[in-house]
C-alpha cells in the first residue's frame, strides 16, 4: 500500500464530515426559518461553516485548504437534486442544467470563503504543520 492511499483512507472520515458540513448550507436556513429573520439565518449559517473549519483545521491541520473544497463538493449534486425536483420546471436540457450550475458557482465560492478561513484559523490554533 502506498503512502498517499493510506493518508487518503485515514482522511476519508473527514472529507465526508467536511462536505456534510457544506450540506449545512442548504439546510441551515431551512431548519431556522420559524426562530429567525432571514439576516440571522446568513449569520448562522456562514457562522456555522466557520466553526466547522475551524474544527477542521484544528484536528487535520495539514493543507487546510482542502476542507473549503470538500465543504463545497455536494453543492452542485445538490443544486441539480432540486433542480430535476422541481415540479415548475417541465422540461430540461443540458444547457438549461448547465446554465443553472454556472449561475451557481459563485455561490459555492462564497460558501467555500468561511471555511477557508476557519480551517486556517483553526491549523494555526493547533500549531499545525505546512499550511500551504
Amino acid at each position: 500500500m502506498t503512502p498517499n492511499s493510506d493518508r487518503f483512507r485515514r482522511d476519508y472520515a473527514w472529507w465526508v464530515l467536511a462536505a456534510l458540513l457544506g450540506l449545512w448550507t442548504l439546510w441551515g436556513p431551512d431548519l431556522l426559518r420559524p426562530l429567525v429573520d432571514p439576516r440571522s439565518q446568513s449569520y448562522f449559517t456562514f457562522g456555522g461553516l466557520f466553526i466547522g473549519g475551524v474544527a477542521l483545521g484544528f484536528f487535520k491541520p495539514d493543507r487546510p485548504w482542502r476542507w473549503a473544497v470538500a465543504s463545497i463538493l455536494l453543492l452542485p449534486p445538490a443544486d441539480l437534486a432540486w433542480l430535476l425536483r422541481n415540479p415548475q420546471l417541465t422540461a430540461l436540457d443540458a444547457e438549461h442544467v448547465m446554465r443553472h450550475l454556472a449561475g451557481q458557482a459563485p455561490s459555492y465560492l462564497v460558501h467555500a470563503l468561511p471555511v477557508l478561513v476557519g480551517a486556517y484559523l483553526g491549523a494555526f490554533l493547533s500549531a499545525g504543520s505546512e499550511l500551504y
